[in-house]
């Protein structure tokens, strides 16, 4: 198993996406990604698998509609 290396500086991205009417901050790190939204101090913690899982399910859930879509359109020919 590989060794997570400790950062020497704190790495923070300012996303273009905005919520609230305020942007949002991404702070990533080893094994979790901190997020909040600029001016204020409430963060919300995700663990990277999890973002994995969720994008996993969306595009699966993507590929699923598009083969029914193809479906629903071949029986129409």
């Amino acid at each position: 198993m590989q060794q997570l290396a400790k950062r020497k500086s704190r790495l923070v991205f300012e996303v273009d996406t905005v919520i609230q009417k305020r942007s949002l901050i991404v702070e990533p790190e080893p094994l979790i990604c901190t997020m909040r939204l600029k001016a204020k101090r409430h963060r919300i913690s995700v663990s990277w698998e999890s973002i994995f899982v969720l994008a996993a399910q969306i595009a699966a859930q993507k590929i699923r509609e598009e083969r029914k879509l193809a479906r629903q359109k071949k029986r129409r020919q």
